[in-house]
């Protein structure tokens, strides 16, 4: 497996222009997060929006962005929006430009719905907040997992080649897609209805974990796709490190990029030196490095492991962005 390490600086020029563009409208819970259609964006829509699911009293639909219609076979981006498990950003601003952003570059990108498991939900203990965050994951990747099922299933009609499912996500969503390719290699009872020789084309992570109750994470039935991560080394709120109590334990980035080297899993990691959770809103502003990343990882399959340390001296380190779930789950 060939190993990259880098460290870079925004005094480089290109990386300068990498963080102007960065997206960080979403906010810490009680603040106002502005609206930018109006301002500075033209208005972006989606072009299809189609319901896939009925889970419980409510129904699940998904928004689909196409390119140009050349009637051609597409690789498809999947984007689970953040939110906390407890609000539903599909439609937010910053979502639909990085979809339509992607439709313009030649894919068919979908941003699709979930349960919201922690809404509403009250934590008396840390074992208490454990189970319920476990059950919100549960939920979102089950769901996740049929919008990859009406994909599949409609592929023909939507333009998508199936063996180009490409996941990303933000913050929860990227918890639940990191989830969702972590059931589909070790096969369980939630990745069950996926076909036998599916798998995903890549992920795409922004501020992300994966969430075990059997200790450190191993791929026992196929190895994970190819992944990138991106992630705040001071982020408290979704675990940069590890956080974990005999078996059960909830491993970001930092723990995750160990197991993959382990096992020579190729991956890039993009790691922001004493940022926080505001990475987990930079898919525009590093929306050439994904796409970067699809082009070799996952159409030109290079076996690499790249390690990118992104490093801004003039970060403001007082910013708002250093919040804990106790503050998000007051």
């Amino acid at each position: 497996m060939r190993r990259i390490f880098l460290t870079l600086t925004i005094l480089f020029t290109a990386l300068a222009a990498w963080a102007q563009d960065a997206d960080t409208t979403l906010v810490p819970r009680g603040q106002v997060k502005p609206e930018k259609d109006s301002i500075a964006l033209p208005p972006v829509t989606w072009d299809m929006e189609v319901a896939f699911a009925t889970r419980d009293t409510c129904t699940l639909s998904m928004d689909i962005y196409f390119p140009k219609d050349d009637k051609e076979k597409h690789p498809c981006v999947l984007f689970v929006y953040g939110g906390g498990f407890i609000q539903n950003n599909q439609k937010e601003a910053s979502v639909r430009r990085y979809c339509r952003r992607l439709a313009d570059a030649g894919f068919v990108a979908v941003a699709t719905d979930y349960r919201l498991g922690l809404k509403g939900v009250k934590n008396s203990s840390l074992m208490t907040m454990a189970d319920n965050l476990d059950r919100a994951i549960q939920l979102s990747t089950e769901d996740l997992f049929s919008a990859v099922e009406y994909l599949i299933t409609y592929a023909d009609e939507l333009c998508i080649d199936p063996s180009q499912i490409i996941l990303a996500g933000s913050s929860a969503g990227a918890i639940t897609v990191l989830q969702a390719d972590y059931e589909l290699g070790n096969r369980t009872q939630l990745a069950a209805a996926m076909p036998t020789d599916f798998r995903f084309a890549g992920v795409i992570s922004f501020s992300g974990a994966i969430f075990s109750r059997k200790g450190k994470c191993k791929w026992t039935v196929q190895p994970p796709a190819p992944t990138l991560f991106l992630h705040g080394t001071s982020d408290e709120l979704v675990t940069y490190n590890k956080i974990q109590v005999f078996n059960l334990g909830f491993f970001g980035t930092n723990q995750l990029v160990e197991r993959f080297e382990k096992f020579d899993y190729p991956y890039m990691c993009i790691r922001f030196e004493n940022r926080y959770h505001e990475v987990a809103a930079f898919m525009n502003g590093f929306f050439n490095q994904t796409v970067g990343f699809i082009e070799q990882f996952v159409f030109n399959k290079k076996n690499w492991q790249v390690d990118v340390t992104f490093t801004d001296p003039d970060f403001d380190l007082a910013k708002p962005w250093a919040f804990t779930p106790k503050d998000l789950y007051k």
